[in-house]
């Protein structure tokens, strides 16, 4: 990599708006020409390719005794890398994978590809991993061959890009005055889960808006005091933990402001409402701040909503005319894409042999590698993934039919195949070749055809 491109490569990853400082550019440009291979720079990369090139990794001498590794010749080229030689390593192996560690450098960090290729390292893999992507679930996965668990295995790592995790709002004692204020920190928006629990009188028909997009969720039922609903998305909703029939309504209603108006259809003419759903669909918590508010419907919205869904239509009587929405509890729970982190899954059950069955230490190696490979300021985790474990069910037939039959009349064979006589004659199927000659048109080499162009001399 010339000074050029490793100074686009520093600059890119700087955010926009520091990327068109004139002394950045310089700064940046400086640093290239010390990094830079060029051999009048006489730079870093230059330095690591005359090392790498003058065979000293290959001719170094090595170790016999595990204890010495770090004081030969070769565990002290490795520690000028901060790469010292692990635990059980032999010396080939080591000089296999100092070779790699100085190609990933000089690749570049910072990428995907660099930090599983180091975690590879950890593994002490045979070969380079194989890398592929995952565009639409941002995911890179690794597969390489390694001694891991006592035995030769092929592992397979993934590394995910602003992974998800668990986040949770609550509030407690809510009216139908106050607004919940629930920020989502994510990248993405995300479907939470929500929970209501009425703490005085049972709450009919209660509804939960965004105030932001306008949507209403509307839950036909009754939720008892003390009792928790909760809906999901996609999900039936449950109350105390048991699934109920109740419809489940997501709309965009604002003529619910008049209490005479009415619903003609989504589908239909003259209808008011952008959305109107029963599919069990909950909406969505976009980045950033939402506020949302907690209400009870009243009779004579409900029966202009009902409208749309004739069937529905008893279900009117379950609202009070005039609404009083009981205080109640709220939680809502959701998954969000967390800015500017990663996380590598790896297979518990798959300890690499060096590491003697200590996960800590294993772990720890496995932080430092995302650490070392990985920009600054970027959270980095490490999931242990357990392995599916296959039920396998077994049929046995305790029953057993035995069954003898016979035949109740013994039928002897008494055809025999007729003997072969004098009169029967087989015809020749090719032809007796008669004095015609065999003859060839055409022209083959200017040559006639008997000369020794088909025959070899003695």
């Amino acid at each position: 990599m010339n000074r050029e491109q490793r100074q686009r490569q520093m600059l890119a990853s700087l955010p926009l708006l520091l990327q068109d400082g004139p002394n950045i550019g310089a700064l940046l440009g400086r640093l290239a020409h010390v990094f830079s291979g060029a051999a009048t720079d006489g730079g870093v990369e230059y330095g690591l390719t005359r090392l790498l090139r003058s065979r000293w990794h290959g001719q170094a001498q090595g170790w016999t005794d595990e204890r010495a590794a770090q004081a030969s010749e070769l565990g002290q080229i490795g520690a000028l890398f901060g790469f010292p030689p692990a635990r059980h390593e032999r010396a080939e192996a080591y000089r296999r994978r100092i070779l790699e560690f100085i190609a990933i450098h000089r690749d570049g960090l910072t990428t995907a590809a660099a930090v599983l290729r180091l975690v590879a390292l950890v593994y002490q893999a045979e070969q380079t991993p194989r890398i592929s992507w995952q565009p639409d679930e941002r995911v890179t996965l690794a597969h390489f061959v390694a001694d891991a668990g006592g035995e030769r295995a092929e592992i397979r790592l993934e590394l995910h890009d602003n992974p998800k995790v668990d986040a949770a709002a609550s509030f407690t004692g809510v009216t139908s005055e106050q607004r919940l204020l629930v920020r989502n920190a994510g990248l993405d928006p995300a479907r939470p889960e929500l929970r209501l629990r009425p703490l005085s009188r049972p709450a009919r028909v209660p509804v939960l808006v965004d105030l932001e997009s306008g949507l209403r969720l509307i839950y036909v039922g009754v939720v008892p005091p003390g009792a928790t609903l909760t809906l999901r998305h996609n999900a039936a909703p449950l109350l105390d933990g048991v699934p109920k029939d109740a419809p489940l309504l997501l709309l965009n209603p604002f003529s619910f402001d008049d209490a005479t108006a009415s619903f003609a259809g989504h589908d239909r003419i003259g209808a008011r409402f952008s959305v109107a759903r029963r599919d069990r669909c909950l909406p969505e918590l976009a980045p950033g701040d939402n506020q949302w508010r907690y209400d009870v419907m009243t009779r004579d919205a409900l029966s202009g909503l009902l409208v749309a869904w004739p069937e529905l239509a008893a279900l009117k009587d379950l609202a009070e005319p005039i609404a009083a929405a009981p205080d109640a509890d709220i939680e809502l729970e959701w998954q969000e894409s967390a800015p500017a982190s990663i996380a590598l899954r790896i297979p518990a059950d798959r300890i690499p042999a060096a590491f003697d069955g200590d996960l800590q230490a294993f772990v720890h190696e496995l932080e430092w590698a995302l650490a070392h490979g990985s920009a600054a300021g970027i959270r980095a985790r490490v999931e242990l993934t357990v392995p599916h474990v296959h039920e396998s069910l077994e049929l046995r037939d305790q029953l057993a039919i035995t069954a003898a039959p016979r035949f109740a009349d013994a039928t002897q064979i008494r055809e025999q195949p007729v003997p072969p006589r004098q009169h029967l004659r087989l015809p020749e199927a090719i032809p007796t070749p008669g004095d015609a000659r065999l003859r060839f048109g055409g022209h083959f080499d200017a040559t006639r055809f008997d000369t020794s162009l088909f025959g070899r001399q003695p």
